[in-house]
C-alpha cells in the first residue's frame, strides 16, 4: 500500500511540476516586457482624441494582461516613424499609410481589421456618368471630361488613376479635360451639373441602390436630398479598398500577438464601448476581424515603388 501511495505521489509531483513549468513558460514572455504602446494620430485632422479612448486602453489591457498606453503622434508620418523606431509597438492607421510603414521597413503587420456593421471591409471606388449621356461603360467615357479630386486622395485619385494605367490608360490622352473639385460630393454636384460627363465617387456597394447604398458619398448625397440614384449610372468600380487596420510590430511575443488578436475579434460582443471609442469610421461599428495580408494589395500597390523594389 505504501508502495502505491509513493507511486501516485510521484505522480503527482510529476504533473505539478510540468503544470508549474509550462505556466512559468507562459509567463516567461511577459518578462522584462514594459507593455503595449499604441500609437494613434491627432493632428488637427485626425479622428481620435486620448480620453475618447480610454475604453479601449482599458480593455486591450485587461484582454491581454500588460500595461497599455495611449502615445499621441502628429499624423500618420509621424506614427510610422513611431512604430519603425520602436517609440510604439502598435499603430492605428490608414489603409495607405499601413502600406508605407510595410514598405519602409517590413517590421509592422495588420493584427486587425474594422469592419462595418453590414460586414464590409472597406469600400469602392467608382466613376459615375450621367443617366441619358449616352456613357454606359468606361470605353464610352473616352473624349470626355473627368472630375476627380485632389493627388492624395485613395478613392477619389489614386485608385483610379492606378486602375486606368493598368488598362492601358493615360487619363490625360483619354480624357478630353481633367478637373480637380475639393472633394467627390464637389465632383458629383459638377456632373449633375453638366460641368463635366464623369465623376469620381465612392460607395459601399453593400444595401439598397436606391439609398445610394450602405455608406459612401452616394448616400449622404441622397440623404441631403442632393442626389437621386436615378440620374446617375456606375460606369466603373474599382476592386475593394481596405479600412485602415490596427497593426503591431513584428517582433512582439507570439503569446501576446494572439492575444491582441483574440480581443480584437471579440471587441464587438465582449465591450462595445470600447469599440465605440476606437471606431473612426461610423459606419456602425460591426467590430473586427483577422485580416489576410493580400486584403491591402491594392494600397501596397500604390506606395510600392515603380521598379517594384522594396525601400
Amino acid at each position: 500500500m505504501r508502495a502505491e501511495q509513493r507511486w501516485i505521489r510521484t505522480i503527482i509531483m510529476a504533473v505539478a511540476l510540468s503544470m508549474g513549468g509550462m505556466v512559468g513558460s507562459a509567463a516567461d514572455w511577459r518578462d522584462g516586457f514594459d507593455g503595449l504602446r499604441v500609437g494613434v494620430p491627432l493632428a488637427p485632422n485626425a479622428s481620435y482624441e486620448i480620453a475618447i479612448l480610454e475604453p479601449f486602453r482599458a480593455y486591450l489591457q485587461g484582454a491581454t494582461g500588460v500595461p497599455v498606453e495611449i502615445v499621441a503622434v502628429g499624423g500618420y508620418p509621424e506614427l510610422i516613424d513611431a512604430q519603425v523606431s520602436g517609440q510604439v509597438n502598435y499603430g492605428i492607421y490608414s489603409a495607405t499609410s499601413f502600406a508605407t510603414a510595410v514598405e519602409t521597413c517590413d517590421c509592422v503587420e495588420a493584427v486587425a481589421a474594422p469592419v462595418a456593421a453590414n460586414g464590409a471591409l472597406g469600400f469602392y471606388s467608382v466613376l459615375l456618368a450621367r443617366k441619358g449621356s449616352g456613357i454606359r461603360t468606361l470605353a464610352e467615357a473616352e473624349g470626355k471630361s473627368l472630375a476627380l479630386t485632389g493627388a492624395g486622395s485613395v478613392a477619389g485619385n489614386l485608385i483610379p488613376m492606378q486602375a486606368l494605367a493598368a488598362e492601358g490608360i493615360v487619363p490625360r490622352q483619354y480624357f478630353t479635360r481633367i478637373v480637380v473639385e475639393a472633394d467627390p460630393r464637389a465632383a458629383i454636384m459638377a456632373l449633375l451639373a453638366r460641368e463635366v460627363d464623369v465623376a469620381v465617387g465612392w460607395s459601399s456597394f453593400t444595401g439598397t441602390t436606391l439609398t445610394g447604398y450602405d455608406f459612401g458619398v452616394l448616400t449622404r448625397m441622397v440623404a441631403d436630398g442632393e442626389l437621386n440614384m436615378g440620374q446617375v449610372r456606375i460606369i466603373w468600380r474599382s476592386p475593394l479598398i481596405p479600412f485602415g487596420p490596427h497593426a503591431i510590430s513584428a517582433d512582439l511575443p507570439p503569446e501576446l500577438k494572439q492575444a491582441i488578436a483574440r480581443a480584437m475579434t471579440a471587441i464587438a460582443v465582449s465591450a462595445p464601448e470600447a469599440l465605440d471609442a476606437v471606431d473612426s469610421y461610423g459606419f456602425g461599428g460591426g467590430g473586427f476581424t483577422t485580416p489576410d495580408s493580400s486584403l491591402y494589395e491594392i494600397v501596397m500597390d500604390l506606395v510600392r515603388p515603380e521598379d517594384g523594389s522594396s525601400q
